[in-house]
């Protein structure tokens, strides 16, 4: 079925139209240039999500994670050498895989995590993260010392990562320098997370 959308170029319609599909329990809304055209993978102003304002995303908490690895970066962000980052959660005494990430972060961050990141780069898989699905094997090792902070609309489970579960919609709140890698969350916290938003649902 085709969803439902008005025409407008009032804002105050648009927000009235906004605020409904939030009350309805939807994410928010698209919104495009009437003649914007679909294009996957690009991003732009001819066709932007608008989600629920204030909020950096729907889940109660925040995810302390480790940087795994990362990807070397296409389009403008090839220049970078860096577009998407790869972090995981503690299991133990050892690290799984949670979510790849590569939005929430301005160009200038890109420049300064890659460069940050270069200190950090290990030939190999560091003996402290478990077995990775080699559809996510990074382009870069990581050892572990980075701490960032990710937010998400929700936890899903995942047959491909470790941590047996995934971040929805994850976005980079901020590297966290007053954490150590023993003080991220753990897969029983996040176990814990993913049954707490079930049932407030």
């Amino acid at each position: 079925m085709i969803s439902s959308h008005i025409v407008t170029n009032d804002i105050t319609t648009l927000r009235s139209y906004h605020t409904t599909q939030i009350q309805q329990g939807l994410e928010g809304v698209v919104v495009k240039k009437w003649e914007g055209i679909y294009e996957p993978g690009r991003r732009g102003y001819t066709w932007v999500k608008f989600k629920e304002e204030g909020k950096i995303g729907k889940l109660a908490d925040t995810v302390d994670s480790v940087v795994m690895g990362y990807y070397k970066g296409e389009g403008k962000r090839t220049s970078f050498g860096i577009g998407a980052l790869l972090v995981g959660v503690k299991k133990g005494d050892r690290f799984v895989t949670i979510t790849k990430i590569g939005t929430g972060v301005s160009d200038e961050l890109w420049k300064e995590l890659v460069k940050e990141l270069g200190n950090r780069k290990t030939e190999s898989r560091p003996k402290q993260y478990e077995e990775i699905d080699k559809i996510l094997e990074p382009d870069v090792w990581i050892h572990p010392s980075m701490v960032v902070e990710i937010a998400a609309d929700d936890i899903t489970k995942s047959p491909i990562h470790g941590a047996l579960f995934a971040l929805r919609f994850p976005r980079l709140v901020r590297i966290r320098t007053d954490k150590s890698i023993d003080q991220i969350t753990t897969t029983k916290e996040l176990e814990t997370m993913y049954h707490n938003q079930e049932s407030m649902q």
